[in-house]
């Protein structure tokens, strides 16, 4: 079986795909222990983890879901996908300052408060350990990836044995290619006198910043497996993570046509119906009236939307009343087909994949 390079060979068995992690230690291992594996990730039935990535930031402690899943992996009992959120980490560029990674640099994030990272840690063992992540794991009979099977970046990624170098390679291509877009992006930005930063911000449609957006996404494969395919939002900006948006991800989902089912997390979907009574939907939801107990054609999404748990411990620090949480981490048992989740709400039982009842 070939388990390294960028992509590579799903574990033969039954196997539970753990959605976006996030930081939320206590969310993993009370799932974990729902699914029936000890603290070392040791299942009676010789079942093994699968984590889709994004195991780190916004949460109180990533370096623990780090540590664990890192053990893991080395230990044989789990595969772990390369996230947006991961590749993020290996870029290692501190002054992003992007939401909930302040613990990565050694830094306090109000908003995002969390255990920092150990920097000798975080250099022999983390970085290392993120570095030689796959991009995407299949099967015969099944594919996972954090975002998006994009058939042509699959393609391009097949052989490469490490993605970063992958990705930097694909940047440093398009950079020339994109020279002129970024430029006349960056005098459009400047001309309109704004900072997309800036939440309070009168957006105009800004076409040039728009075009550069969405060709930077999609020339590079890594970038649109990790974080999907986005396209120009047509002169809609939206403010989402920290920033105006003038590019969305769209549900490629929708155009998959493969027999092959795709399970993948990065979404933030929801355990009850994407529009409560009275909430209007965000920009970024992709899910529309999508139950979410169903298969999305041939695929799954199981992230289930934990990483916002943040949120709702701020409200109970400014004096709400504490809940039952909104959002939840959650594991696709296979070849159950059944979605368990970490606080022992009822599970879904989403029968086998759509093609596979044909």
């Amino acid at each position: 079986m070939k388990l390294s390079g960028a992509i590579a060979e799903l574990f033969e068995g039954p196997i539970d795909v753990i959605g976006d992690v996030h930081g939320e230690s206590e969310a993993l291992f009370s799932l974990l222990a729902r699914l029936g594996y000890d603290e070392s990730a040791r299942h009676p039935d010789h079942r093994r983890l699968v984590f889709l990535g994004d195991l780190i930031d916004r949460g109180p402690d990533s370096p623990t879901v780090l540590r664990r899943v890192a053990s893991w992996v080395e230990a044989g009992r789990a595969q772990c996908l390369l996230g947006n959120h991961e590749l993020n980490a290996l870029r290692d560029d501190p002054d992003k300052r992007r939401g909930g990674e302040g613990w990565w640099y050694g830094r306090d994030d109000a908003r995002y408060p969390s255990v920092r990272v150990n920097l000798e840690e975080k250099r022999r063992s983390f970085l290392p350990f993120l570095a030689a992540r796959p991009v995407a794991l299949e099967s015969e009979h099944l594919r996972i990836v954090h975002a998006c099977w994009h058939e042509p970046s699959i393609k391009q990624m097949r052989g490469e044995p490490e993605a970063l170098a992958a990705f930097r390679q694909h940047d440093t291509i398009a950079r020339a290619d994109l020279q002129a877009k970024r430029l006349a992006a960056q005098q459009e930005v400047a001309g309109a006198g704004i900072s997309l930063s800036d939440e309070t911000a009168e957006v105009p449609p800004l076409p040039l910043r728009s075009a550069y957006d969405e060709a930077n996404q999609m020339s590079n494969p890594v970038r649109i497996l990790t974080s999907g395919i986005e396209r120009s939002t047509r002169g809609k900006p939206f403010y989402a993570s920290n920033k105006w948006r003038l590019v969305r991800r769209i549900p490629w989902w929708r155009e998959y046509t493969s027999d092959v089912p795709v399970i993948f997390g990065h979404y933030w979907r929801r355990y009850e119906r994407p529009h409560p009574a009275g909430e209007t939907a965000h920009p970024a939801d992709l899910f529309g009236d999508d139950p979410p107990d169903r298969w999305l054609g041939n695929t799954m999404c199981v992230d289930y939307s934990v990483g916002y748990r943040f949120s709702e411990r701020q409200e109970r620090t400014h004096g709400d009343s504490p809940r039952d949480s909104r959002y939840c981490l959650a594991a696709l048992q296979v070849p159950e087909w059944r979605v368990v989740f970490d606080d022992g709400r009822a599970p879904f039982q989403l029968g086998a994949p759509p093609q596979d009842r044909r």
